[in-house]
């Protein structure tokens, strides 16, 4: 088939259905076997693709591949009884940043991955995760397990925040949000 052959819209969705699964699949990677060591256990990398997915993919795409990712970790890393919450708790860590690339979407700062913007969006996405971890810590076990793990999910999300940071600068410096945007842009013009 050639490339006249495709119809625009259709090459934009499978590059996007194809971002969405690479980025569920390194979710689930950098949560579920990429383990650092920190005083209280281990921390893991997931979250800092989650944010990297959010800043990327339009939202609902962000959602999916949160979602799957981290549901994904929870069960091949042996934690059933977490997918569900961890799927929905990640979910909702897309949503701040959802929210501020739709209230900047013609402004320069939505082309950047580390922006001012961006960068905000990781305090109430921290608060996302330790609320819906210490409901779901309350529901499957009591309150106190939930309160012991408000230290450790703090410490996850800074990891997660701080390692955000690094790769999306790194992305940055290569423009890849920007060229993303521009390519989908151009195709539509």
């Amino acid at each position: 088939m050639s490339e006249k052959t495709i119809n625009r819209s259709t090459g934009e969705n499978v590059k996007y259905a194809a971002l969405t699964a690479m980025f569920a699949a390194l979710i689930t990677v950098t949560t579920a076997f990429i383990k650092i060591p920190a005083p209280l256990g281990y921390v893991h990398a997931g979250d800092s693709v989650i944010y990297l997915a959010a800043s990327v993919l339009p939202g609902p795409l962000g959602f999916a591949a949160a979602a799957i990712g981290g549901g994904l970790a929870d069960l091949l890393a042996g934690y059933p009884q977490w997918a569900i919450p961890t799927a929905i708790i990640k979910a909702l860590n897309v949503l701040p940043f959802f929210l501020i690339k739709y209230a900047l979407k013609n402004k320069p700062a939505a082309q950047r991955i580390i922006s001012i913007p961006n960068l905000l969006m990781l305090l109430p996405t921290t608060l996302v995760t330790l609320a819906g971890y210490f409901a779901a810590n309350t529901i499957l076990y009591d309150v106190t397990a939930a309160a012991a793990e408000i230290l450790p999910n703090l410490v996850q999300a800074g990891v997660g925040a701080g390692i955000f940071i690094v790769l999306g600068t790194s992305l940055d410096a290569i423009h890849f949000k920007a060229r993303l945007l521009t390519e989908r842009k151009k195709k539509h013009t």
